[in-house]
């Protein structure tokens, strides 16, 4: 079972959110000593600044964007150096494609049991009603009604409740992440789109696990509204000066103001989730990726920012495969 805190599904899930979030960012809430102690742990990470690389070996050369899946302003500047790049690729590989997303969409629409619980008891009777409670505010911060909230399967109402408040209120206005503005640009240009992985794959994660095991990481990840707009402001900001490094350590720096979960089991679960989700997709994109080089002299990718960094983080992956990484 992925035992994934609410900050961790916040960097990575794929939805619609369209406002940008502002305020005081989560740095400033900690001491000067974990200050510098994150600075000095991001500072040791391979690749763990930059968003824009190239890839080369044998007359192939690949560019390789790191994404944010959040809509924001701030993507039209990533854009405007993107497109000239994106235009001169014979291809483009993303996580999953704007037509896999539609077919995600089509499966759960005809498979709501998978994400609502249409038999035995609702959350309110299998959970305790401090929780409950706490459950009920913060989904009432993003405008979800208790009665929804209530028949929604733990691993989905986690993932929901992952994104931020801040973010919530405009997900109707169909702003778009970083992703789906290069596949709209990559389609006006006829540069076809292949993804990296099947998308049942990524669902089938997200999903794991007994009941019992979800509803044990819904009651980890709880999270005051305030913190969690203080942690997705410092993330994208960082992201957008290109600190993924930091903006990934900082989760672990979070634990002191999570009162239902302890810095030993957060260990646990992020171990557990950077294998699964990170270190373990990432292998497994490689043989995709050279593939892809050995029919293509051209090749873009994007894929979300934390892909990029750490020992097995793609691009030192493919140094290790004997590809020239450099900054662009």
């Amino acid at each position: 079972m992925l035992r994934i805190s609410a900050f961790v599904l916040t960097i990575l899930a794929p939805v619609p959110a369209a406002a940008q979030c502002v305020g005081p960012g989560f740095i400033d809430m900690l001491s000067s000593e974990d200050q510098a102690a994150l600075q000095a742990t991001a500072d040791a990470i391979p690749f763990g600044e930059g968003l824009f690389w190239q890839a080369s070996k044998d007359g192939t050369d690949i560019t390789i964007l790191g994404t944010m899946h959040l809509p924001d302003p701030r993507h039209d500047a990533l854009m405007a150096r993107a497109l000239p790049l994106l235009e001169s690729a014979d291809i483009m590989l993303v996580e999953a494609t704007l037509e896999d997303q539609t077919d995600m969409q089509v499966f759960m629409a005809r498979n709501p049991d998978i994400m609502s619980i249409t038999s035995g008891p609702a959350l309110p009777d299998l959970l305790d009603d401090a929780t409950w409670a706490a459950v009920q505010d913060a989904a009432s911060a993003r405008g979800i009604p208790g009665f929804m909230a209530a028949k929604m399967e733990p691993w989905f109402l986690t993932l929901t409740l992952s994104i931020p408040p801040c973010a919530m209120a405009s997900m109707a206005s169909g702003g778009l992440g970083l992703d789906a503005m290069l596949m709209t640009a990559a389609s006006a240009n006829n540069i076809p789109t292949a993804p990296l992985e099947p998308w049942e794959d990524m669902f089938a994660l997200m999903a794991s696990g007994t009941q019992e095991e979800q509803i044990e990481v819904l009651e980890m990840s709880l999270l005051a509204p305030d913190l969690q707009d203080a942690m997705i402001t410092e993330l994208t900001d960082r992201y957008f000066s290109g600190e993924t490094a930091v903006g990934w350590y900082m989760a672990r720096y979070g634990v002191q103001f999570m009162p239902n979960i302890t810095m030993e089991e957060f260990e646990a679960s992020m171990a557990e989730f950077e294998d699964a989700l990170l270190w373990g997709r990432n292998r497994a994109w490689i043989p995709v990726i050279e593939d892809t080089a050995a029919t293509h002299d051209d090749i873009f990718i994007g894929f979300g920012a934390a892909h990029l960094i750490g020992e097995d983080g793609v691009l030192n992956l493919l140094a290790q495969n004997g590809w020239t990484i450099t900054p662009l």
